[in-house]
């Protein structure tokens, strides 16, 4: 039983919870760390030493409160070697999303990459401390760049991503996967690491999403808007070393055909009637399923459908009006996500609260203003 304070507030204006979107740019911030010494993230346990790969340390930053997405930038005194290390907290979807996109991002900026060329080899690995080929990674010949190669890796470490890019002027790909392996064993890893199920690329969707038009707004609900807000609650927010999250059934995702200008379309389970919309490659994502809520607080008769929206970032889950169909991501991303909230619920910290708006319980929620 969860034993934390978790205040529930109401806003006193729907605006009032709606300012902080997806579309909210967030700035990175430098950390004040020693040059002399390891840094520890405190979030996780995890070390980051003052070289890696022979390069030296030279840049800590964090993006957003709690810690919860820092990064670490190493380059060698002759630029030869540039290293950029990720610890974020695994939010949403899983490694083969966040390498999806990770991948993405490379494999998609000719003005920066030219046309990269993946080495040939295996992408699954077994991280340090681990028993199952839990990470992924993959290198690249550039031609470009002033670099001769670049790569991306990305392993679970408990509740946590840990992301590894890495360029070069002197390792040919195959090589710098190599040295990518090698880089992250430099890491001070504790010495238990919590188990993590294999991973594998992602592949493309099967069958399409079953869509009929845009959604429009559902029915308001007061109750199943509480409901859905304490839901989000169920994210596990402990803040000890190595913690997990609870439990969840094996997820296999797959990559829908849409295209979008701010991320990738993924589905759990080939599933058609739910997707997330990864943001970027740093965990951040929309998830947009049927209404649970709505259908657990049906009595007599089946519940109307619906369907949730929600924006998951690394502590806060923001739920939007649910809508009469599976909006299509498109319409999420232009058009629901700017428009009315009905709660935000924080998943991090011992004391975690519930704002909720009273568009949740009008019958007007939703409509234009």
């Amino acid at each position: 039983m969860m034993k934390r304070f978790v205040p529930v507030t109401l806003a006193l204006a729907a605006g009032a919870i709606g300012l902080a979107t997806p579309a909210a740019a967030q700035q990175a911030e430098e950390l004040r760390v020693s040059a002399r010494k390891p840094y520890t993230h405190k979030q996780s346990g995890l070390r980051l030493p003052t070289t890696l790969a022979g390069a030296p340390r030279i840049k800590t930053l964090k993006i957003g409160e709690h810690l919860l997405d820092v990064s670490a930038s190493y380059e060698s005194p002759d630029r030869a070697e540039l290293l950029s290390l990720y610890v974020y907290r695994q939010a949403s979807g899983a490694v083969p999303v966040w390498f999806d996109r990770a991948r993405w991002a490379i494999e998609n900026r000719p003005d920066v990459y030219g046309q990269p060329v993946a080495a040939v080899g295996a992408p699954s690995f077994v991280p340090p401390g681990q028993q199952t080929a839990s990470g992924l990674i993959a290198a690249y010949t550039l031609n470009k760049t002033p670099y001769r190669s670049t790569g991306v890796a990305i392993l679970p470490f408990g509740q946590w991503l840990v992301k590894l890019r890495y360029s070069s002027k002197t390792l040919e790909s195959a090589s710098l996967a190599t040295a990518m392996r090698k880089a992250l064993a430099e890491l001070e890893w504790p010495r238990e690491v919590a188990p993590a199920p294999a991973a594998s690329p992602v592949a493309d969707c099967p069958t399409p999403l079953v869509l009929s038009g845009e959604a429009k707004p559902a029915p308001a609900n007061g109750a199943a808007a509480l409901m859905a807000a304490f839901m989000g609650l169920a994210m596990r927010a402990d803040t000890k070393k190595q913690d997990v999250p609870a439990p969840q059934p094996a997820v296999t995702w797959c990559r829908d055909a849409t295209t979008l200008k701010g991320g990738g379309v993924y589905r759990p389970d080939a599933a058609t009637d739910r997707y997330l919309i990864a943001l970027s490659d740093a965990g951040r994502g929309i998830f947009v399923q049927p209404d649970a809520a709505n259908a657990l607080l049906a009595k007599s008769k089946p519940a109307e459908p619906s369907w949730s929206v929600a924006y998951i970032d690394l502590d806060v889950i923001t739920n939007y009006v649910a809508q009469d169909r599976l909006p299509p991501p498109a319409q999420v991303v232009e058009d629901i996500v700017r428009g009315p909230v009905n709660s935000r619920v924080s998943t991090w910290g011992e004391n975690r609260s519930i704002d909720i708006s009273p568009r949740a319980f009008s019958e007007s929620a939703g409509k234009a203003e």
